[in-house]
């Protein structure tokens, strides 16, 4: 009798072939995440036998001499050293700040420290730019003199980066240039998370430091030498240290943001390649530099114009640059805040310049825009009321005359419930002016 042999059917042979699959990706998954722990741990102990030998040469080298090249504290270690171990490229940035221990009493403080430099913190650094799996690694260690501590004949620098709400920034970059040391000082700080950036044992000079603050997205701030770049007289100067004294600076950035400007006629159809331009009220000297200075913009082919990167500021003002046409009002109101990290939209308004032209803008105190206000404007057998944001194209809180003859008007402009504002000397000489009338409740 034959005998029956038993066989497996094609669903188990593919159930098993998947099963087998299966484990052997696994396992070989889990070979690769192994050699990529194994490959990870040997380049951090190649990382940490270099951390070792730099503290070993720091810790033997004179206490005087523990610090950076051009930095501060002065010394004989190089800033940034790239170095090859076990085939693995590292990249080292060294760090040596003085350390104001309270201990016993700081600089500028209750007690007074007149020797405010206790002992020296020494900072590495170490990324590795060929490894696969190895994160920037962190050394620490602290440098202490062998002699007692005497007077300083040096002071401190602390600086504190805020943004627009006065909350501190923190992992801000500082960059500090004293071009008065010989050589020059240069050190690349970032702020903790309090905003500080605080250089203790740091030489006097007048005007000594100039301090940059940026952050990737943000806007930026710095201080200024007298005569420079901000005028005679810089609203934040380059700041003076004096000898046991502790001089504080503080910057302020915050996320940078856009506007987006277009170009349209009284009908409010695209109107393009018209010029205009944008001016904030931010000022960086006395009596009158600004931060950012008039520039000048023409819209494209589709009527508009992107603007990045801009700072928040309370006032940017608005003015078309083309004599051939006349702004007639704005989706914003003419003079408008920006805020941190705000996209705005600004519509502009343009007509063909007749004669001269009035713009009246209409407000509240804290700058809200008025609609529905009456605005009268009157000149011998001329009488004519307008009210705001009543054309096609909305205007908040504006109203607009052209084809005006030139010469004094009186202006009345009311709405119930707000004072009524009187102008009976408005001169109106200018081909195009605007004017901005509060009304208070």
């Amino acid at each position: 009798m034959q005998e029956k042999r038993k066989g497996f059917t094609l669903i188990e042979t593919l159930v098993s072939s998947a099963i087998f699959i299966l484990l052997t990706f696994s396992g070989y998954k889990a070979f690769g995440v192994l050699m990529n722990a194994v490959t990870a741990s040997r380049a951090k102990l190649a990382a940490t036998s270099i951390a070792n030998e730099k503290f070993e040469i720091i810790r033997n080298l004179p206490y005087l001499d523990v610090g950076i090249l051009g930095g501060l504290p002065v010394g004989k270690l190089t800033r940034t050293q790239n170095i090859s171990r076990d085939n693995y490229s590292f990249t080292i940035q060294t760090t040596i700040r003085s350390v104001d221990d309270p201990f016993d009493g700081t600089i500028g403080g209750n007690p007074p420290d007149s020797s405010s430099a206790d002992y020296k913190l020494a900072d590495l650094d170490i990324t590795c730019t060929n490894c696969k799996n190895l994160s920037p690694l962190k050394f620490t260690t602290l440098i202490a003199p062998r002699a007692l501590e005497t007077a300083s004949n040096n002071g401190a620098l602390f600086v504190q980066i805020f943004d627009a709400g006065g909350v501190p920034v923190s992992n801000a970059t500082l960059r500090i240039v004293n071009t008065q040391t010989n050589p020059d000082t240069i050190i690349d700080e970032v702020t903790d998370n309090n905003g500080w950036v605080k250089i203790v044992d740091a030489p006097p000079g007048i005007n000594a430091y100039n301090i940059v603050a940026t952050k990737s997205g943000y806007t930026q701030d710095q201080t200024y030498i007298p005569g420079g770049g901000a005028g005679p007289n810089p609203l934040t100067p380059d700041p003076t240290v004096v000898v046991q004294q502790v001089t504080q600076t503080p910057l302020s950035i915050d996320k940078v943001s856009s506007l987006m400007v277009s170009t349209v006629d009284s009908d409010c159809a695209t109107l393009p390649s018209i010029g205009f331009s944008l001016t904030g009220s931010k000022l960086i000297g006395a009596p009158a530099v600004l931060k950012y200075p008039t520039q000048n913009f023409t819209t494209d082919t589709l009527g508009t114009f992107n603007i990045p990167n801009l700072e928040w500021d309370p006032a940017y003002g608005v003015l078309l640059s083309s004599a051939s046409y006349d702004l007639a009002g704005t989706t914003l109101l003419p003079n408008f805040a920006l805020n941190p990290n705000e996209n705005q939209n600004l519509k502009l308004v343009v007509v063909p310049h007749v004669n001269t032209a009035l713009l009246v803008t209409v407000k509240d105190s804290v700058n809200n825009p008025i609609n529905g206000a009456t605005v009268q404007l009157q000149k011998g057998e001329f009488n004519q009321t307008k009210t705001t944001n009543s054309g096609t194209c909305a205007t908040p809180g504006q109203t607009f005359w052209n084809g005006l003859a030139s010469g004094t008007y009186s202006l009345t402009v009311s709405k119930s419930g707000y004072t009524t504002y009187e102008n009976n000397s408005l001169n109106i000489t200018p081909s195009w002016q605007n004017q901005t009338i509060i009304l208070n409740p």
